[in-house]
């Protein structure tokens, strides 16, 4: 049996969701395949291995432990406990900073682990929104109209009046304002000409470096692509809410909030949002899987509007679902693929270190 080894929690304002997100993974794990243990990761990033899981977990909250060793300590116990499995593969189930920005995956690498999902380049260029859309951008990609801007550009400049101006001029009247760096719509405003310093400032709360995108007027579509050299793409999902912005609170608190499984398209229309899905996941060079998120306008036009390199796998998140949708792939056969993805992956990799 393979050993599976899966990390939760830690240090980003998404802390509470991938707490959601390893309790189903690890529920869905196939326990005669897998042999599945776990750590938690504390919000101020100390490691506690838990062990090993043989029967459902009756809620996230159960993953929860407290911290008694400093930092360093900690991790040297997270150590001596990956020694004791064999050639154990992780599923680094951390949403936001420290897990999707490519800190986990570089802390994996140096420990020698192989892990499930993005390597550290993709989810580095992928968390950064800025570095996405000059990604977009070089490959043709179609997306919303943007204009980047750092906290010191910002705070250096006296004229404010001035820099809405230019703002609005290459994005137009009604923007989104979000941090470059941040997950789950946190720190996310809608604004126009006279809100805009205010969203303007929230966002640098998250982040040093901001992006302002153009509102584009439509429906938000989340396209799950599977796959390291050959991939493939889901049908769209969408969800439904009364909500002015679909945010954090519409994802995971709102019981109004609708899932479209899949978003009703018509079959050409479908497949062009699959392939522009691929080509995004692609142009970034995503590995393991990612959600793609792409706007559709009245009109039917597509455009990218962002990638998750380590999407929700909650109850209501779409990423499995979309797949049993698509090709009758449950939760625990995705987990299955994305674990021998993993192993792919690295196999590939040891032949090229070996050049074979």
């Amino acid at each position: 049996m393979k050993d599976i080894h899966v990390l939760c929690g830690g240090q980003s304002t998404e802390h509470e969701i991938s707490l959601r997100s390893a309790w189903q993974i690890i529920n869905q794990l196939d326990k005669e395949k897998y042999n599945v243990s776990m750590t938690f990761i504390t919000k101020d990033g100390r490691f506690v291995p838990l062990g090993h899981f043989k029967e459902k977990i009756e809620s996230p909250e159960a993953l929860m432990r407290e911290a008694f060793l400093s930092k360093q300590e900690s991790i040297m116990q997270f150590i001596d406990f990956i020694n004791t499995l064999n050639d154990p593969i992780v599923i680094p189930v951390i949403h936001g900073t420290t897990g999707e920005d490519g800190q986990i995956q570089g802390f994996l690498r140096t420990l020698g682990l192989r892990f499930v999902g993005n390597g550290i380049l993709s989810s580095s260029v992928c968390w950064d929104k800025a570095t996405t859309n000059y990604l977009f951008e070089a490959h043709g990609i179609p997306q919303a109209r943007f204009f980047v801007l750092e906290k010191h550009r910002y705070e250096r400049d006296i004229d404010k009046n001035s820099l809405v101006a230019n703002i609005i001029d290459v994005c137009g009247e009604s923007v989104f304002v979000k941090p470059s760096g941040n997950g789950s719509s946190v720190g996310v405003n809608r604004a126009n000409r006279e809100t805009l310093v205010d969203a303007l400032e929230e966002a640098f709360l998250y982040d040093n470096k901001i992006v302002i995108e153009a509102e584009v007027s439509g429906v938000e579509l989340e396209v799950s692509v599977l796959g390291n050299e050959q991939i493939k793409a889901s049908l769209a999902g969408s969800y439904e809410t009364k909500r002015a912005v679909f945010d954090y609170t519409a994802k995971y608190q709102d019981d109004q909030t609708i899932r479209h499984l899949p978003h009703q398209l018509p079959e050409t229309q479908m497949d062009q949002v699959r392939e522009l899905a691929m080509d995004a996941y692609q142009a970034t060079g995503c590995e393991g899987f990612a959600r793609v998120d792409i706007f559709m306008t009245d009109q039917g036009n597509f455009y990218v509007n962002e990638i998750n390199t380590f999407p929700g796998m909650t109850l209501t998140s779409l990423s499995a679902d979309l797949w049993s949708q698509t090709d009758g792939t449950n939760y625990s056969g995705l987990l299955d693929q994305l674990i021998n993805l993993a192993e792919e992956k690295f196999a590939q990799e040891v032949k090229i270190k070996r050049g074979i």
